[in-house]
């Protein structure tokens, strides 16, 4: 079915409720969503070992804002007109935050899909709010401490946060549907915070997916920003540090007069609206940062390669992450043929050599036939960039010519470049700065 179709059978989309109840130790969460009159959704999280002494229900108005960012997974299916929203209340100041969202973070969506959104979200019409949702967040006394908490993702990058934050702060990790290497990470570290959330999505919307209604990317990183908000607010963390990066700023391709970009919510523009938003509408006193935002790929990954603890369990290859096990890696952590190990391999050769490259991935994906269009893309000589999170065209211009050539100008202007973040307090950009001075 076309959109268009779509739009005219299932004309509403509605996020009804959510329900929460403590299992133990554990706290299950159940979101369910409609596109009436013939599909009804139900998306359960599980936030294990969730602290005793935190009560659910002072964290309601979180609970629903996770359901709102977690809507678009769901909603994407039919591209409904109407968006009703009965499982909370939306003051009129949220929602232009959240049709933003919904315009940039589902660029890619509407890219692929060849969607006119321009006549879909910009001026749709007012949610229909309901009763709003009673509980207030208890105001704590101020943790003097500074607890930080990490959003750990298995890769690079956050390793690199975790690495550098520890010894500063009192530090906690949080992992989404973590894979068996990616458990061992804290464990490397030697963080014994540890807070794991299981998201289970519907197996429903996968048929669906099968039998040709819509699908396409979602805004993820905002969906785990309001994950990391709750368990801040629940377990008293006073910043949440990001590792989105400098490389993430750049975009795909352009679709409508708007810059399409897969990372879109791991931009400093999100962040920044993130912030406003947590400040103004939800009232929380938890900064939302991106620690490594002033580096490019290539400066962090010249940090990372002064780890190599991790390079037996760290992955950036997202077919680890597939819901489909038979689309996993057939062996080992890396599949060697995404653009996300195409572009992992052109960002550590020149830190640590094609031989050692080789012997995390088991192969050497620049060597491969199969990825020299994925080169192509990466490096800018084809228009579109992959969209996934990688590096920028210049980054892979520079990293191909260091290897080629053994020298870059381009690499070394990389290399000594700085991005401020406006939303980085002082004391994390002096130990991001003293940490990259001395490699």
């Amino acid at each position: 079915m076309t959109y268009q179709e779509l739009r005219a059978k299932y004309p509403r989309f509605i996020f009804r409720n959510f329900v929460w109840q403590r299992i133990g130790s554990d706290l299950k969460v159940t979101y369910n969503f409609e596109a009436p009159p013939d599909h009804y959704f139900k998306h359960q999280m599980v936030f294990k070992d969730f602290p005793s002494g935190a009560e659910p229900l002072h964290y309601q108005d979180l609970l629903f804002h996770i359901g709102f960012s977690l809507m678009p997974s769901y909603w994407k299916a039919t591209c409904s007109p109407i968006i009703e929203i009965q499982a909370g209340a939306l003051a009129s100041s949220q929602i232009p935050f959240w049709e933003k969202l919904f315009i940039k973070g589902m660029g890619e969506y509407f890219y692929q899909n060849q969607i006119e959104f321009l006549n879909i979200i910009s001026a749709p019409p007012s949610p229909e709010l309901g009763e709003g949702i009673k509980g207030e967040i208890p105001k704590k006394t101020p943790n003097l401490h500074n607890k930080v908490l990490i959003p750990l993702g298995g890769g690079k990058d956050s390793i690199v946060t975790l690495e550098l934050l520890k010894k500063h702060y009192d530090t906690a990790v949080f992992m989404l549907n973590p894979t068996p290497s990616m458990l061992k990470i804290p464990v490397l570290a030697g963080v014994d915070k540890v807070f794991i959330v299981q998201s289970i999505i519907d197996p429903y919307l996968l048929e669906l997916n099968r039998q040709g209604y819509l699908n396409g990317h979602v805004p993820f990183s905002a969906f785990l920003s309001f994950v990391s908000l709750f368990i801040a607010a629940a377990t008293d963390c006073s910043h949440i540090a990001l590792s989105n990066e400098r490389s993430s700023e750049e975009g795909n391709t352009e679709y409508l007069g708007y810059t399409i970009n897969h990372q879109y919510s791991k931009t400093l523009e999100f962040e920044t609206d993130l912030n406003r938003y947590i400040a103004q509408s939800l009232n929380l006193s938890i900064t939302y940062l991106s620690f490594l935002r002033p580096l490019y790929e290539l400066q962090i990954t010249k940090l990372f390669s002064l780890y190599p603890l991790y390079f037996p369990v760290f992955t950036s290859c997202n077919r680890n992450f597939m819901i489909d096990p038979a689309r996993h890696p057939g062996k080992g952590l890396w599949c060697r043929k995404c653009p996300k190990c195409v572009s992992l391999s052109l960002l550590l050769t020149p830190f640590i050599g094609k031989k050692k490259v080789m012997e995390i991935m088991g192969g050497y994906p620049l060597d491969l036939p199969i990825n020299q269009v994925t080169i192509n893309k990466l490096t800018g000589k084809l228009p579109v960039k992959p969209f996934e999170c990688v590096l920028t065209r210049a980054e892979a211009q520079a990293a191909f010519e260091i290897i080629q050539f053994g020298q870059s100008d381009q690499l070394d202007q990389l290399l000594s470049s700085y991005f401020h973040n406006p939303n980085l307090p002082f004391e994390f950009e002096d130990i991001l700065k003293a940490n990259y001075a001395g490699t």
